[in-house]
């Protein structure tokens, strides 16, 4: 019989400690002086926020995911206030701005809303969504002197003014960029309007017109920068440049740097008695960075105290060495779970968790190496187990490719964003799926060896590349007929998941449709032949005749229209060696057995929110629910 078990392995702890908190730090002591904790329900859970504001009366509002909540913190109390779901609740408030009188605005994700909070009150403005098309509304800008908002929203980007006096609405994006899929950040300051996309920070003028309208002037494009910068100061405005910290001067639009290396992935800066002050996350967690422009002068240093969160586990995978990696959704961070060593607490990780990732999507041990597959733009890192973290970066989907293409006749793959599928060759190769940037339907299978900078190729247009394996001397991928997120509808009109095989001798595409079929989440080389999982659906094929493909239904019909990302992930096929006559999986909420010669099937386990599937060299099993790791030992 199975035995399920909860092992001591990051992320871990109650869900009690989980809550999002928010972090007081006196910006002259560089210590925290209070954590306050995120009320929420179970019906509507807090789980993060990105967006945060200070309004005129000096009180700090923050915008939370996945339920789309507005708190309150009034400086010097001990409270958080939740002021509700923003007109009726979405999923995410991306960002916030203050207005004149206490005055909120911010923008939501799915539907792409703009709306105000004035004295207790959510109002929606314009239209919804405010800008036609748009799902995000991703960033914004105030103008308080003329009263207008500036809304950045994808993800086909856009970047408008929006009057709040009489509701006019120009767009001011220059049209080199509309093939971007989102303006990430705005901010007004110094009388221009600076905005960010896709690493260039573009510095506009925004010129009333004499029919009342209003365009924009580009003063200053300026390339390879961090998405945050600061308010400005003494006319010059501070921002990191390939890691240096550098200025733009809005008089003389001259760009000038600094040899002062931030070392953090700053999300925020501000003015304490004309030092420059950036908060963010460095390798060892919170740290504060600081910058005299009068003498020069700058430190970085790490501030105790910080709440330390664990992370829903998005992706986990048996390294070389034996151990379970796992990556946190969202806000990243690796943790590393030794099997049967220290599992007497449960609440508590083996190991600290490991920064300097983000997202990681998948992960592969090949050669003595780990390697995994980050978002965003579908980033390669190797790593060999005991040498230095963070790992090395390898190569980057989200470089290739064009932006105004989607793998339509004559055209290449669209840059890459997120990296499903891994699977090495024996001379070393390793192969990446990926579904494509925001509003782009075409995935891609990535090539890369080390010694070469690595490519995307288009394998089937309009579809997501969300399983692989090698086999046969070939690698054989699988799809999903879900592009990235922004695409409508969600799933390409008439498509069906198909597998493809790619020959590395002379890289051949060979393609086998399956009728009405949304997606094929596994893929996997047993004993000389490909297993895969369409849906619930089993395949099996031999890799020398694909187009003999032979199929078994195994459970009813997953509903990938409630829940579509489904179709990009929503199962693992595996082998482990303690047990050679049978073949484990999960699907749903299950994981089952598949004896390899009858093809019956057992289920082992159901339970509701399991997700993923690895094995120890144990041949014991490891699957997630939420942030929690769990094992299942197996007894063949």
């Amino acid at each position: 019989m199975p035995r399920e078990w909860r092992p001591r392995g990051p992320p871990a702890s109650p869900r009690s400690s989980s809550n999002p908190q928010l972090a007081v730090i006196d910006v002259a002591t560089e210590k925290v002086t209070s954590k306050l904790t995120f009320p929420d329900t179970a019906d509507t859970p807090t789980v993060g926020g990105w967006a945060a504001t200070t309004a005129t009366d000096g009180s700090v509002y923050l915008g939370t995911y996945p339920n789309s909540k507005l708190y309150r913190h009034v400086p010097g109390t001990t409270t958080l206030t939740d002021l509700g779901r923003a007109e009726g609740g979405y999923s995410f408030i991306w960002d916030l701005e203050a207005g004149a009188n206490g005055k909120v605005y911010g923008g939501t994700y799915d539907n792409g809303r703009y709306f105000k909070y004035d004295n207790g009150t959510f109002t929606t403005i314009g239209a919804t969504p405010v800008v036609a098309g748009a799902e995000y509304v991703r960033s914004i800008a105030h103008d308080p002197a003329a009263n207008a908002t500036y809304l950045g929203t994808g993800t086909n980007a856009s970047l408008v003014r929006y009057d709040n006096v009489t509701g006019r609405t120009d767009s001011l994006l220059p049209a080199e960029y509309t093939h971007n899929s989102m303006v990430g950040g705005l901010t007004w300051t110094g009388g221009r309007l600076f905005a960010w996309l896709d690493r260039t920070l573009l510095v506009l003028q925004v010129v009333k017109n004499a029919d009342g309208s209003y365009r924009s002037v580009v003063d200053a494009t300026i390339t390879d920068t961090d998405l945050h910068h600061s308010p400005a100061a003494d006319g010059k405005v501070w921002f990191v440049k390939e890691g240096l910290l550098q200025s733009y001067d809005i008089a003389t639009k001259a760009v000038q740097a600094t040899n002062v290396r931030p070392d953090l992935d700053v999300t925020g800066y501000s003015w304490e008695n004309g030092t420059l002050a950036g908060l963010g996350a460095g390798p060892d967690g919170t740290r504060i960075f600081k910058y005299s422009p009068a003498t020069g002068a700058s430190s970085t240093r790490l501030v105790t105290g910080t709440p330390v969160l664990p992370a829903a586990i998005n992706a986990l995978g048996t390294g070389p060495d034996g151990r379970i990696y796992t990556g946190g959704y969202l806000t990243g961070g690796t943790g590393v779970y030794d099997p049967l060593h220290g599992d007497a607490d449960d609440n508590r990780p083996d190991t600290p968790t490991r920064n300097g990732l983000n997202q990681t999507d998948s992960l592969l041990a090949h050669d003595g190496k780990l390697y995994i597959g980050v978002y965003p733009s579908a980033r390669l890192y190797s790593y060999e187990p005991g040498g230095t973290w963070p790992p090395k970066l390898q190569y980057t989907g989200g470089a290739t490719g064009d932006k105004a293409a989607d793998c339509r006749t004559g055209e290449g793959p669209p840059p890459q964003d997120r990296p499903y599928a891994l699977a090495g060759a024996p001379d070393g190769t390793v192969y990446m799926g990926t579904a494509p940037k925001y509003g782009k339907r075409s995935g891609a299978l990535n090539i890369w060896q080390d010694g070469t900078p690595g490519r995307a190729v288009c394998v089937v247009p309009d579809q997501a590349v969300v399983s692989l394996a090698y086999a046969g001397g070939k690698v054989f991928g699988g799809t999903s007929t879900r592009g990235a997120l922004g695409v409508n509808p969600v799933f390409a009109p008439g498509a069906s998941a198909e597998v493809f095989s790619y020959d590395p001798a002379n890289g051949a595409v060979a393609r086998y449709p399956l009728p009405s079929t949304r997606a094929i989440t596994a893929l996997t080389e047993v004993d000389g032949q490909v297993w895969g999982l369409a849906g619930v659906t089993l395949l099996t094929f031999d890799p020398a005749a694909p187009g003999a493909m032979k199929t078994q239904r195994l459970f009813p019909d997953p509903d990938y229209d409630a829940k579509p990302t489904m179709a990009w992930r929503d199962g693992v096929l595996l082998t482990v060696p303690k047990d050679p006559d049978h073949v484990y999986g999960t699907q749903g909420d299950r994981i089952f057995k598949i004896d390899k010669v009858t093809k019956a099937v057992t289920v082992l386990l159901t339970k509701q929110g399991m997700e993923d599937l690895t094995a120890d060299r144990f041949g014991d099993l490891y699957y997630k629910i939420g942030e929690r790791l769990y094992r299942l030992t197996v007894h063949p």
